[in-house]
């Protein structure tokens, strides 16, 4: 792989082709305001940062772990790999391309770098994206036919108009993929809860009560036994 890596020179390094090339091999699994959020993800945490296919490998877990994708690490980082070795004539456009980009930190992204503008990540944001994440792990195991991720997040941004409007706002840009993270502050009690409402109900009125249910009792269950400090208490925001 390191040999082949290297033959090419430049073009891997190219940030507009290697995001091109991410957009190409994600399309395989999700839609495009999906692929956006993880090709911003890309961008904002990996692109620029050390050698391209070391970065490739944490990327792919990173994105099989929130992007619904477990066990595909491997295919995911392979598809990857041989976008990249393609004609970038054939690769599709740059998802990123037609969106600002503000960084709060000023040379974080190489020149030619374009992705929206990443959140503050407040009080409870970790939990509720997690949460969030583990909903669709669970979507994309056992997703009705017929009922797409789009159509999810479509039902999402619909119910969220019952949040006052800031928080309507900032869950809307992170359900339709126009940044890659949940801005504000999600406490439990607060917003949070009134949050993980917001879900219950979108996902009842697709899957009906039933479903819904086996979803979230899933997703507790997942981050209970995770450890992680900030999510073993994810109850307290049911």
């Amino acid at each position: 792989m390191n040999g082949v890596a290297s033959s090419n020179g430049g073009r891997d390094n190219d940030p507009v082709t290697v995001r091109r090339a991410l957009a190409q091999a994600l399309g395989e699994y999700l839609d495009a305001p999906r692929v956006r959020e993880a090709v911003t993800l890309w961008c904002q945490q990996f692109q620029g940062r050390g050698a391209l296919f070391l970065g490739l490998s944490r990327y792919c877990r990173q994105i099989a772990d929130g992007f619904g994708l477990a066990g595909k690490e491997a295919e995911l980082h392979l598809r990857i790999f041989r976008a990249l070795q393609s004609d970038p004539q054939r690769l599709p456009d740059d998802p990123l391309s037609s969106q600002p980009f503000e960084s709060t930190e000023p040379g974080s992204l190489p020149p030619g770098s374009v992705a929206p503008a990443a959140p503050r990540l407040g009080e409870g944001a970790a939990a509720m994206q997690a949460f969030f994440a583990a909903i669709e792990a669970q979507l994309s195991r056992d997703l009705p036919v017929g009922l797409t991720p789009a159509r999810v997040r479509r039902a999402l941004i619909r119910h969220a108009t019952s949040l006052p409007r800031p928080q309507q706002h900032a869950a809307s840009l992170w359900w339709s993929g126009q940044v890659s993270t949940l801005d504000g502050d999600w406490p439990a009690g607060g917003h949070g809860t009134l949050l993980v409402n917001v879900m219950y109900v979108a996902l009842a009125e697709l899957l009906g009560p039933v479903r819904a249910d086996a979803c979230f009792t899933h997703a507790v269950d997942r981050l209970e036994a995770s450890g992680a400090p900030a999510l073993i208490g994810i109850r307290r925001y049911l």
